[in-house]
């Protein structure tokens, strides 16, 4: 079943995916992001995040969307590029929360060791 929640994750990552600006429309201005290494809290927080990893990414493979009401639980594989040039598949487990037609939280789920490698990030 189609949902306005699954709809909206699924422009936010049509954008995101061709590295258009539209992803930045369909996510609300108190946007909350927690993963295993980074957060951001506010739009403007979330929007310099995403960019950032917007350079390293190449693609995203969608293996699997499952949408409750305003709540949206995707699981992809992203293929990024450190800064290194190593080429690199992060699985990753992702629960949205849509509110009013745009992404209100991400929690963003895995193992970030050979992230954190290859990119030298962390808290």
């Amino acid at each position: 079943m189609q949902t306005q929640a699954r709809d909206v994750v699924e422009r936010y990552y049509s954008a995101f995916d061709a590295h258009t600006e539209d992803w930045k429309d369909l996510v609300t201005d108190d946007v909350v992001f927690d993963g295993p290494v980074q957060h951001a809290r506010g739009k403007a927080d979330f929007i310099m995040l995403t960019a950032q990893f917007l350079q390293a990414h190449r693609e995203t493979r969608a293996l699997g969307r499952i949408a409750n009401g305003n709540e949206v639980a995707s699981l992809f594989e992203f293929d990024i590029e450190a800064p290194n040039g190593e080429r690199m598949t992060c699985p990753v487990a992702e629960w949205a929360t849509v509110v009013d037609g745009r992404i209100k939280e991400f929690r963003v789920y895995y193992d970030p060791r050979a992230f954190v490698r290859a990119f030298g990030t962390g808290d």
